[in-house]
């Protein structure tokens, strides 16, 4: 029984309750911009404004200096999954050397046409204090300037620099989401010893449970076939009404494309039962993301059977060592509750997890800044509004 479940409310959960219309602007019209220098360093922050060879260009800078780039803030990602018109901030170092590459999420509202949400995921990572910090001066410049802009809002994942983001965060003025929208506690796997020094440091029960798995008439699989989106949404949605979580629907036709074209980025696995590999023997998924310095176990879903062996060990295996594979120096288990917490419907999809790292991060945090409060708060009402009536529609049939 394993699945990734969100809980997404308030600001964050605007862009939600007002879906619009996926388009795609690719564009070479586009220009880097100068957007902020920091005299005291020498950083500097480039804006691109959309996709096309300018964006893929400083990408490509980014990572033959060496920097890691989360999938989520490659085009990549952009082009499958997130099919609005993004933006990405180069910063380079007084010599012109890049040494981040940051990508922002720019999403239209119908709560207040014409206006704008910007959203930063996974921002930090392993990237120096202060390079974040000068990230985060230009782009609070630019919504400070853009009278269009409702909010930017910024999910921090950060295993080691997350309290001085936050100390950066508040002094330019952003307020911190409490509850966050992603997770803020993570098991971690250190991926640099051998392989078989990490199975040896898994716990008791997942090592059991992988060897009963492989016993069994099962295989886990690596899938790129189109024709097995459906059947993975329905096992996702499925493992979720069991546990009470709640999530997005994923693209999954989107993920399977962007796994075909970058292997070593993304990774979908299937467990199947019997000898063919159809979507009707799948009785259990994963999918792994590549960040750069650590794999992610971003979304899985199961169903139900007789079987008292739970589908899941195998697979978190596999995805464990193909992040190692792909050169992760660690592993992001996908959040985790707390004993203290109160998600108690997930209580059972993490101590699945603690079977495999007992090792608990604080990685997480969301922080939004509002540079037009009134405007902010009128959309958000006009957003919970109309969430209420589709919830009561919904509830009527």
């Amino acid at each position: 029984m394993i699945a990734r479940a969100h809980n997404y409310k308030g600001v964050a959960g605007l862009w939600l309750a007002f879906p619009v219309q996926a388009w795609t602007h690719v564009s070479e019209n586009y220009r880097m911009e100068l957007i902020h220098k920091c005299s005291k360093s020498g950083l500097q922050v480039m804006l691109i404004r959309g996709l096309g060879t300018e964006r893929d260009c400083a990408e490509r800078e980014v990572l033959e200096a060496g920097v890691p780039l989360a999938l989520s803030h490659r085009a990549v990602w952009a082009k499958h999954l997130f099919r609005l018109d993004p933006w990405f901030l180069l910063v380079r170092d007084a010599s012109g050397r890049a040494c981040a590459g940051i990508a922002i999420e720019n999403v239209p509202t119908r709560a207040m046409p014409g206006h704008l949400i910007l959203r930063l995921g996974k921002f930090g990572g392993s990237l120096p204090v202060e390079v974040c910090r000068v990230a985060l001066e230009a782009l609070t410049s630019i919504v400070k300037k853009g009278p269009r802009i409702l909010w930017l809002q910024v999910n921090v994942l950060s295993r080691n620099g997350r309290e001085e983001i936050a100390r950066i965060l508040e002094n330019l003025g952003f307020r911190e989401v409490i509850p966050p929208s992603s997770y803020r506690y993570t098991l971690v796997i250190d991926l640099k010893p051998s392989e078989d020094e990490i199975l040896a440091s898994l716990g008791k029960t997942a090592r059991k449970r992988i060897r009963d798995t492989m016993k069994l008439s099962l295989r886990s699989v690596v899938i790129t076939d189109l024709a097995c989106a459906e059947k993975l949404k329905e096992l996702q949605q499925e493992a979720l009404r069991r546990t009470g979580g709640h999530t997005p629907s994923e693209d999954w036709r989107g993920i399977l494309k962007m796994s075909l074209e970058h292997p070593n980025l993304s990774r979908v696995l299937g467990l199947f039962q019997g000898d063919e590999m159809t979507p009707d023997n799948m009785v259990a998924f994963g999918w792994v993301c590549n960040h750069g310095d650590h794999g992610e176990y971003r979304a899985a879903g199961s169903k139900r059977t007789e079987t008292r062996i739970p589908f899941g060990f195998l697979l978190v295996w596999d995805m464990i060592r193909w992040a190692k594979e792909t050169g992760a120096e660690w592993f992001d288990m996908g959040g985790v509750t707390l004993a203290e917490g109160d998600e108690t419907a997930l209580e059972g999809i993490s101590e699945f997890k603690r079977h495999f790292s007992r090792e608990v991060v604080e990685v997480g945090a969301e922080w939004v800044l509002e540079p037009a409060p009134v405007r902010a708060k009128i959309a958000n009402v006009v957003s919970n509004s109309a969430q209420r009536m589709r919830d009561w529609v919904g509830n009527q049939h």
